[in-house]
């Protein structure tokens, strides 16, 4: 689909965060998968019909990545987004799986595709996206507005096809007025030692999921408030307290950070994020809350708009030239023992005929030897984690979920 435009017109060159992620992608294909659960049965017609809606509202929906030039560049794409319909009761973790090992080529795009999974009662939606085009929270607003266009709603899906490309977000950096960064701490070898990348083989990972329960997912934001740490430096303290149980010294976590959030960049279907690590030791887990509020300090010294903008700044100054020097980036910024991405609370409109019962992800992979990439997201008062790795650790996700129990267990005593 190319509303009022040509397949040969260039859409915009990728931003140098954009060419890092796509140049990584020539021999690491990163692509992530959001699934939605709702409560009535669609046929492949009706969700094709209601993706074209969506297409046309967001312009990197209909964009491929031509690499031929100098620089790669987004060019309009003409064709509908692709929808696959699998067996009924098909388990939709089997599915995103799947979408793992099957990369999304740049061309001819679009650089997004959807599987929809029929079941007894109603229907799964896995929209699996690549990541040059958008990060997980650009991912989620797709969904929404996907339920929105399932049920025809005017005010909430009427196509706007004239909708401005979206700039690159060294753009939207380089205009923020924001104070020099004070000078932090020094650089953390350990921190940044460089992992190590495993030739995609197609091989599919291991899917772990679980959704806590409406009373611990309360319970758990009710603590966090009192203790003053956001719940997503809970979620690192759990993970961090599960691999020092099991043995592990040091933990290092890393934290995609929504810059819409972060330093105010408008919301668009785009990349609009940068990576966060924070680490904890073995020495530190005997105090669950106190843990917790080390790695919220730690990301909210990263989370701060000045140095968000320094370090866009620098990327922008001596960008990889080739998929070597965007792996060897890449290498040291994403190693981690476990990724967290966290979309915080997920808001859909009211409906009348399409019930949205359950949202899960982002599920991803990196290619990156022993990686955990734990995806959350919350929705109606339930907290859900996916987790995808070839390195599978069977109590991950149940053991985090019984140490935020434990430390949640009353709500009305913050700790000293």
């Amino acid at each position: 689909m190319s509303i009022g435009h040509t397949h040969e017109e260039t859409v915009r060159e990728l931003g140098a965060f954009e060419r890092t992620i796509d140049l990584y992608m020539h021999r690491n294909p990163v692509q992530f998968s959001l699934v939605a659960e709702i409560d009535r049965k669609i046929s492949e017609q009706t969700l094709a019909r209601a993706l074209r809606d969506v297409q046309a509202r967001h312009p990197l929906l209909r964009v491929s990545v031509d690499r031929r030039a100098p620089r790669a560049r987004y060019r309009w794409a003409e064709g509908p987004v692709r929808v696959e319909t699998v067996a009924e009761g098909t388990p939709w973790q089997a599915v995103v799986a799947g979408e793992q090992t099957r990369p999304i080529a740049p061309e001819p795009g679009p650089l997004m595709r959807t599987v929809l999974i029929p079941t007894e009662a109603g229907s799964f939606i896995v929209l699996t996206f690549a990541h040059q085009i958008t990060d997980g929270t650009g991912g989620m607003r797709v969904l929404v507005d996907l339920i929105a266009a399932l049920d025809g709603d005017e005010e909430d899906a009427k196509p706007t096809p004239q909708e401005d490309v979206p700039p690159s977000q060294e753009a939207l950096l380089q205009a923020l007025d924001a104070a020099t960064p004070t000078v932090g701490p020094p650089p953390d070898e350990l921190m940044n030692a460089t992992g190590e990348l495993v030739q995609f083989s197609g091989r599919a990972p291991h899917v772990s999921a679980l959704a806590l329960q409406r009373g611990l997912t309360a319970r758990l934001v009710s603590r966090c408030r009192a203790e003053g740490v956001s719940v997503h430096a809970a979620l690192c303290a759990a993970a961090c307290t599960v691999f020092h149980r099991a043995g592990r010294t040091r933990v290092r976590v890393l934290s995609p950070i929504d810059l819409r959030r972060a330093a105010g960049l408008p919301d668009a279907v785009a990349n609009r994020f940068a990576g966060a690590k924070t680490a904890s030791e073995a020495s530190q887990a005997g105090d669950f809350w106190e843990l917790a509020r080390h790695h919220h300090q730690a990301l909210e010294r990263q989370r701060a708009p000045q140095v968000l903008k320094t370090g866009s700044e620098a990327l922008a100054q001596q960008p990889p030239a080739t998929p070597e020097e965007a792996e060897a980036m890449m290498a040291v910024a994403t190693a981690a023992d476990i990724q967290i991405t966290n979309l915080g609370v997920v808001q859909t409109p009211a409906h009348d005929r399409t019930c949205l019962t359950a949202l899960w992800g982002p599920a991803q992979t990196t290619q990156l030897r022993g990686e955990h990439v734990l995806g959350v997201a919350t929705y109606e008062g339930r907290l859900r984690m996916t987790e995808l790795t070839h390195d599978p650790v069977a109590v991950l996700l149940p053991d985090m979920a019984t140490v935020l129990a434990q430390q949640c267990a009353d709500p009305d005593a913050p700790s000293s």
